[in-house]
């Protein structure tokens, strides 16, 4: 490309005579013209006085220094924070560490759209073939410029553009990243929603035909999931997140055409999606996702597995075609395990939200899960362990035969602590009738959450696990049950005081139960390695406990003025912060303590802002 000078319309009659009679120095000066750089155009430099103005008859003067960036210092960190992560992400897709192999992310949807590229999916048929064509993928001799002029242009283009992360939602996968995300899955994020098959599930992946393979809405969300517990792949999350939301729109669509449209893996993927959406803080849409999984899994009566002979149903001809043929004894279990980790979630919305939950516990005639370890090694013969009901386990009050039978359990108390309350309002409504009837409850769901405590699997007991997740969150869940029931007999007894004189003795009985339940999930915390941590937070009930600790110690420091309490509300405080960069429902919740300690004055301005 020529000089911009060129581009100027010049008269040479008039102009050249006024260049002639005005000698120009051999000096340069450091910094263009004020006239040149205001008109955006090419300063050559020339003192006393540029080319430029002496032939356009302009003022020409040279600034002393340069302006001022430091008004637009804050956005370039930003473009340069979001160029940082687009490099990430298209490295990880194309599978490559040389980041001088760069191109800006419209040249790699143009050319993975490109006639010339064959991508019919974005996953393939066999293991051996690309999903990521090598047209994609820029070669060093392809790359002209330097990296940091490609970086400046990049961030030019991310500030023009407000790039957001839908850019890359196109980019095919390729096979070693669907292997290292699925992975992933299996080893960090798996233990929140043990359901699936892992090895039957891997094979699955190269099936032929392909239409034996798991729905791609299946693969999308399970390779967001595991993305998420990666820092590395963190940032692909989203996107494949947001493309398994398409496929199963996609699949609901073409359900209007064929009749049989729902399967077990319609009613995983909800599940799945129920809690991506719930760790990123979309509450609603998480329980939205949370409900059609329930409703596929009632369709397909997972509720009603061990009930004998189904009643008629107008959903059956709903139902998939694996209804049709005998199961063998992992598949029946796989769908054992999937209801109850759907049971367990709709009992934990109900007991953090309000919402009302779906499931009624009387419709349900499901044996509880087999171990783990029986359902994972994949033998074609039952084990010879047994499970019992979830109501029969209650009753006996006897050890859970699989850590998510004790989940399931944990997680229907929990329910029954918070539910609790509306018996209270019932009472409170209906007079003293109903008062015998609420403290006969509370006692007995507080004799149940003692009884699963004790009889927990070896497995699950702590301090001898805190390492396994499981144990963590199982534990962890039946303090904050404890916490709940006993902050509601409380309250419950302060407004009952007059009518008794053992009001004051429930009290003070419960708020030492109270404590003494919100010592022990901030002892578990304190005994939690750093990097179990940080997976143990992702879980939102587990930040959520944390917080409902806080506010007891708070408001026994608020009573007792005890340094105790306030140490321990200050040191959640920071657990909360330290992960809320990366656990979105960790900031919120630390957001929302930090702002109440701030108002009592227990922490500076600085810390109640995370700062």
């Amino acid at each position: 490309m020529g000089s911009s000078a060129a581009l100027v319309p010049m008269d040479d009659s008039e102009h050249a005579t006024d260049a002639a009679a005005t000698p120009i120095s051999t000096a340069l000066a450091r910094l263009s013209c004020t006239s040149c750089r205001d008109r955006k155009q090419k300063c050559d430099k020339s003192l006393p006085v540029c080319r430029r103005c002496t032939s356009l008859r302009h003022d020409c003067a040279y600034p002393s220094s340069r302006k001022s960036s430091q008004g637009k210092r804050k956005q370039v960190r930003d473009l340069e924070a979001k160029l940082l992560q687009l490099e990430d992400q298209l490295k990880i897709i194309r599978g490559s560490t040389d980041t001088d192999n760069y191109r800006p992310p419209q040249m790699v949807r143009t050319a993975a759209a490109s006639p010339n590229v064959t991508c019919s999916s974005p996953v393939g048929s066999s293991a051996g073939e690309s999903w990521l064509s090598e047209a994609t993928i820029p070669q060093r001799g392809d790359v002209e410029e330097p990296h940091n002029r490609q970086r400046q242009q990049l961030v030019d283009w991310l500030a023009d553009r407000e790039l957001e992360s839908t850019e890359l939602d196109d980019v095919p996968v390729s096979p070693g990243l669907i292997k290292k995300l699925t992975t992933l899955y299996f080893n960090n994020g798996y233990h929140c929603s043990p359901m699936i098959h892992p090895s039957r599930y891997l094979e699955s992946l190269h099936s032929d035909p392909p239409d034996r393979q798991p729905p791609l809405f299946l693969q999308f969300v399970i390779m967001a999931t595991g993305a998420s517990t990666d820092p590395l792949h963190a940032p692909l999350a989203v996107s494949l997140y947001r493309r398994a939301r398409k496929f199963a729109e996609e699949d609901e669509a073409k359900g209007y055409q064929e009749p049989n449209a729902f399967t077990l893996a319609h009613a995983q993927f909800w599940m799945l999606m129920a809690n991506f959406e719930a760790q990123n803080t979309l509450f609603s849409r998480a329980s939205l996702s949370l409900g059609k999984s329930i409703r596929i899994a009632q369709i397909l009566n997972l509720h009603q597995l061990n009930r004998g002979p189904q009643p008629p149903s107008l959903f059956q001809s709903h139902l998939g075609r694996q209804s049709s043929r005998a199961l063998d004894w992992i598949e029946m279990e796989e769908h054992r395990r999937t209801w109850w980790v759907i049971y367990s979630s709709d009992r934990l919305v109900f007991a953090t939200s309000a919402l009302p939950s779906i499931i009624d516990d009387r419709l349900v005639h499901t044996l509880l899960p087999m171990p783990e370890e029986a359902f994972t090694r994949g033998a074609n013969e039952m084990p010879e362990e047994h499970t019992t009901t979830l109501r029969q386990a209650l009753r006996e009050r006897s050890s859970p035969a699989s850590r998510l039978g004790a989940r399931a359990l944990a997680a229907h108390l929990f329910y029954r602590a918070v539910d609790l309350e509306a018996i209270e309002s019932q009472s409170n409504a209906q007079g003293d009738n109903n008062q015998v009837s609420y403290w006969a409850q509370q006692q007995e769901v507080g004799n149940d959450l003692l009884a699963l405590l004790v009889s927990l699997p070896g497995g699950l007991r702590l301090p001898a696990n805190i390492g396994c997740q499981d144990a963590i969150f199982v534990n962890i869940l039946i303090h904050t049950a404890l916490m709940c029931l006993h902050k509601t007999a409380i309250r419950k007894a302060a407004e009952d005081g007059g009518r008794g004189a053992e009001a004051g003795f429930i009290k003070a009985q419960g708020r030492s139960k109270l404590l003494a339940a919100a010592a022990q999930v901030i002892a578990i915390i304190r005994s939690i390695k750093e990097e179990d941590l940080t997976e143990a937070l992702k879980n939102p009930i587990q930040s959520y406990a944390a917080y409902i600790a806080s506010l007891v110690f708070l408001e026994d420091f608020a009573v007792t003025n005890f340094d105790g309490s306030s140490s321990n509300v200050v040191f959640l405080l920071d657990i909360l912060q330290r992960f809320s960069h990366t656990h979105p429902v960790a900031r919120m919740l630390a957001g929302q303590l930090g702002q109440e300690l701030g108002r009592l004055g227990l922490v500076d301005a600085g810390m109640a802002q995370g700062v």
